[in-house]
């Protein structure tokens, strides 16, 4: 079970510290055309530095929705990125959609596919 969760979750180390690695996130985001929706920063709330980034594409998020049988993904959505400041460095955890993308049926696997190639495009900002 373990092997399996390690696989649906990226984990990328950042070179760069904590708030300069949520800005790069925000401005790739934007860069590839994508929303920041939303920034929940739960430092104070939970005692660890952590913010979790929500991005969303409305165009890949209707092209995913359309069909009814489909609609199960919506519990992923908005694409997260948290970011972690650890004891040896800053990550950036997020789903593995491309994992996502061979398990789902092929016209939603073929968006998934999408999504996974920009979400790299995010993570390499913070390389």
């Amino acid at each position: 079970m373990e092997e399996i969760m390690t696989q649906m979750i990226k984990v990328v180390k950042s070179r760069y510290p904590y708030g300069e690695t949520v800005e790069r996130i925000k401005e790739k985001t934007k860069e590839l055309g994508w929303s920041v929706i939303g920034e929940h920063d739960l430092a104070e709330k939970i005692g660890v530095k952590l913010t979790i980034i929500e991005v969303c594409n409305k165009d890949f998020a209707r092209k995913a929705l359309e069909k009814p049988e489909n609609r199960w993904i919506s519990a992923f959505m908005p694409c997260h990125f948290s970011v972690v400041e650890n004891p040896d460095g800053v990550y950036v955890y997020c789903m593995n959609m491309g994992l996502f993308a061979k398990m789902a049926p092929p016209e939603l696997g073929e968006v998934l596919s999408e999504v996974s190639k920009v979400d790299e495009e995010i993570v390499s900002s913070i390389l």
